[in-house]
């Protein structure tokens, strides 16, 4: 992972462009979310989710493999006044706590032996948020190129199938670089105690 590290590192450094803004999938399903707590933002990059889930109330941990998006990260918390908490942090060792968060957001990072301890991470009623590309990208010559780093045909549902769905989508939509494939999922911890 250390190759991973020193690459994103690079990306980073030689000015790779990420938004400012927060991902619209995020922004537009607001009523879908908790109503503040604790926030995870998964393989956040230089943060605009976490930041601004910061700016909605939430306390927010943000982790990310590149030293450097976290750095970036922390400046702008910094120069906003909004209380992230930046780790760096590699996915494939890191330990996610039980029972933490209200919220968890995870956008184009598909670690898929993270499904389960995304799950055990979010408290009982706990959002996840979550949007990646399906295989469906590579016509579109941009993006992902490996196979492997892309989800199958219903494979994100089934991923987070012990989550009660609330929101899910899978197909083409229109993103900064153009036409996108993407599966997108939000889904709820269900709470141990039934209404």
């Amino acid at each position: 992972m250390q190759d991973a590290a020193k690459e994103w590192d690079e990306r980073y450094r030689l000015g790779l462009t990420m938004p400012d803004e927060p991902a619209a999938f995020l922004t537009e399903n607001l009523s879908l979310l908790p109503k503040g707590g604790k926030a995870l933002d998964i393989a956040m990059g230089t943060g605009r989710n976490a930041l601004y889930l910061a700016s909605l109330g939430f306390r927010v941990t943000g982790i990310d493999l590149s030293a450097v998006a976290v750095e970036k990260c922390r400046e702008k918390a910094q120069r906003l006044g909004l209380p992230v908490e930046a780790l760096v942090a590699d996915l494939e060792h890191y330990r996610l706590p039980s029972e933490e968060y209200d919220l968890i957001v995870n956008f184009y990072y598909l670690q898929r032996s993270l499904a389960p301890s995304i799950v055990a991470a979010l408290k009982p009623g706990g959002v996840l948020v979550f949007e990646s590309f399906t295989i469906d990208q590579l016509q579109f010559g941009w993006g992902p190129k490996v196979p492997d780093h892309l989800l199958r045909p219903g494979e994100l549902r089934e991923m987070f199938a012990g989550l009660e769905t609330l929101l899910y989508h899978e197909g083409v939509i229109e993103g900064d670089r153009g036409p996108k494939a993407v599966a997108r999922l939000i889904g709820r911890k269900r709470s141990l105690v039934h209404d």
